[in-house]
């Protein structure tokens, strides 16, 4: 895990969309990728904090400090999540 600073928005949202595609929630890795999104989550596009949601929703992950981040971040942009 020392290697997931490293990680772009879209390599930390495809990790944890791909985990919860498997249904596999690894706490502890959920909650280092929380902490790492949190550090780059204003570098998030539309894409990431859309798969990063469902994710986390779909793991039964909450982490109250990622959702307030991310929810800040989609306000301003809420036009790029309309399709």
């Amino acid at each position: 895990m020392a290697r997931m600073s490293s990680f772009n928005p879209q390599n930390q949202s495809n990790t944890v969309w791909a985990f919860a595609t498997m249904g596999v929630a690894d706490t502890p890795l959920m909650i280092s990728m929380a902490s790492s999104a949190l550090k780059n989550i204003h570098n998030y596009d539309a894409q990431n904090l859309c798969n990063t949601s469902w994710a986390f929703a779909t793991l039964a992950v909450l982490n109250q400090d990622l959702l307030n981040a991310m929810s800040a971040e989609a306000r301003p942009r809420i036009h790029d999540f309309i399709a």
